[in-house]
């Protein structure tokens, strides 16, 4: 391996929600650009007691990744510190960051003096949303789903909202407001607040993921989000546009987000001084606030649909696709979105419309949806924007072509539809194991015969229905005893018991096995090419074992907590075994 290749850790509390997923993706991104390693950390939230109550009691040994990386083995390191954080005061995170003063550092989703923070704006956008509620909605009962006190930018967004309250004069009390959690399920919670709330007009939220719950409570009411009841929420996920109906929302892009830090976090490893950084977030007004307006909002003024050229209209449609590092004419979705919207333009200047019309528009649509463009398309946008070019156009024709036209138009949302409802099937798919690929893993990864160091070759004998070709499995010289909230410190070298590299499984020699901490991550059984990994911990109960470290792809990031698990028991009843 390269030993001056530069690796960059980032610290997660999870990887199996939206969020997180996202702002991995685009720190990644930035890494495959930069030419950096990136090591994944998603362990789960700094000093959170353990109560009775907890299904998962010893979720708490995810944190132990996050005392493996240190100056000794990694060049940077990016911290999601606001969701680690959530459990947890400014004086304890405060201790942990301190674990890692003497690297170069970026923080993102929280606010914290002293360090180089990159979040979204937590005032503007939300003042936009609220006004609007109050303004053009008319609304005067207002609630929201607020977030863990210990995220510094959930606690900005409810001053914001108390702010904007306390503005036009409206009464909130404490019934007004739900805590919820900004990654779990928060549709009990949700129904209780409704219940408690059965007056209630618009409801901001702290974040897509709970808005959408909210949403669904209220549909569980018989009611619909936008009509009786407004809901705004904050992040504008894939799942915002996607939703019935749509979700209004405040763009702020965690991928975006995730790719910026990184490219911070460059300029600090160059020994660069860099200050802090507020991203610009806009108001996206959807159909949960009751408008269906061709419209955006910007930051500082309101534009209407048919103003935009192609490429302004690609840029709005399509700003998932911003940070893809390639520019925009290299990409698949504008060429052929380009050639769409071309063909409609065409039918604009046409008097008479004809089959050969229908035709062309018909085979510039095929193209569209063969590339997938819809995957990353706000589909609310898409279909306003086509929506605006065919009130441009069916005024200026005859009534037999207005006819033909409607046919074209009405065969295009159709086609959306179905395209997007097959993108959704494909990312679930994408995204989950198959009965099959479940059930081949946990016999392979089970059906552990000794106590030798060859059975460590079963824990990565079955990746494939991961699509991981490359992973490293690391033990302790002994299992250590981890109680929650101390600080994990590995005695001695790790063990590299096995490692598939390229999908070849190599077991090693014991006296080959020894690697200290500095060298997990750079030593010579890893591979040469820049990579992208996550690492997680093998644990039962207190006793955690060692670890793992695997290619990051697709499928691991929504089933990190389950292959820790199910490869855990393997190497617990390979320790029985010995």
């Amino acid at each position: 391996m390269d030993s001056n290749k530069k690796t960059v850790a980032l610290l997660l509390s999870a990887l199996d929600n939206s969020y997180d997923e996202s702002l991995c993706r685009g720190v990644n991104m930035a890494c495959q650009e930069l030419g950096y390693n990136l090591i994944v950390l998603p362990g789960n939230y700094v000093n959170r007691a353990v109560t009775p109550k907890d299904k998962k009691p010893y979720i708490y040994q995810f944190n132990t990744i996050y005392d493996c990386v240190n100056s000794t083995n990694i060049s940077g390191i990016i911290i999601a510190a606001g969701s680690i954080a959530a459990f947890t005061t400014e004086e304890k995170i405060r201790e942990f960051l301190d674990n890692y003063k003497d690297i170069p550092m970026v923080l993102v989703s929280s606010i914290y003096n002293g360090y180089t923070c990159v979040n979204y704006d937590n005032s503007n956008g939300i003042r936009d949303g609220l006004e609007y509620l109050v303004e053009a909605c008319g609304c005067k009962k207002f609630g929201m789903l607020k977030g863990p006190s210990g995220n510094s930018e959930f606690n900005q967004r409810y001053s914001t909202f108390m702010e904007m309250m306390k503005k036009y004069n409206i009464t909130v009390t404490d019934d007004n407001i739900c805590n919820v959690h900004p990654s779990d399920d928060n549709h009990e919670a949700c129904k209780a607040f409704l219940k408690k709330n059965p007056d209630i007009e618009a409801v901001f939220c702290i974040n897509d993921y709970s808005a959408l719950d909210l949403c669904d409570e209220i549909k569980a009411l018989g009611k619909t989000p936008g009509n009786e009841i407004k809901v705004l929420g904050y992040d504008n996920t894939i799942q915002s546009s996607k939703a019935i109906p749509p979700l209004a929302t405040i763009a702020a892009d965690p991928v975006m987000l995730g790719h910026e830090a990184a490219a911070y976090l460059d300029l600090k490893m160059q020994g660069r001084n860099v200050d802090s950084i507020n991203l610009p977030a806009t108001l996206v007004k959807r159909d949960s606030l009751g408008t269906n307006e061709n419209a955006y909002i910007g930051s500082s003024s309101t534009r209407h649909l048919a103003e935009m050229d192609t490429d302004e209209a690609f840029d709005y449609i399509f700003y998932r696709l911003r940070r893809s590092g390639k520019s925009k004419e290299e990409l698949p979705e504008y060429k052929a979105f380009v050639k769409l919207i071309e063909s409609l333009r065409i039918l604009m200047d046409m008097e008479t419309i004809d089959d050969d019309a229908y035709i062309m528009v018909s085979r510039y649509f095929g193209e569209f949806t063969e590339c997938h463009a819809t995957r990353y398309a706000d589909i609310e946008n898409l279909t306003r924007y086509i929506d605006q070019i065919k009130v441009d156009s069916i005024t200026r024709l005859d009534t037999d072509s207005q006819v033909t036209f409607e046919y074209i138009y009405q065969d295009l949302y159709r086609s959306i539809l179905q395209s997007t409802d097959s993108d959704i099937r494909a990312s679930e798919d994408k995204n989950i194991f198959t009965r099959e690929d479940l059930k081949t893993f946990v016999q392979i990864t089970g059906d552990i015969k000794d106590g030798s160091d060859e059975s460590y070759m079963k824990l990565l004998s079955h990746l494939d229905g991961l699509y991981a070709k490359n992973g490293y499995v690391y033990m302790l010289e002994e299992p250590a005893i981890h109680e929650n909230m101390d600080k994990f410190i590995p005695s001695g070298a790790l063990k590299l018991k096995a490692f598939i590299q390229d999908g070849s499984i190599w077991n090693i020699p014991a006296e080959s096995q020894s690697v200290e901490l500095s060298h997990i991550f750079n030593n010579d059984f890893v591979g040469g090419n820049r990579f992208s990994m996550v690492m997680l911990p093998l644990y039962f109960d207190k006793t955690i074992y060692g670890f793992i470290l695997l290619e990051l792809t697709d499928k691991i990031y929504p089933n990190c907590e389950f292959i820790s698990f199910q490869l855990s028991q393997s190497t617990r009843l390979i320790n029985l075994l010995k």
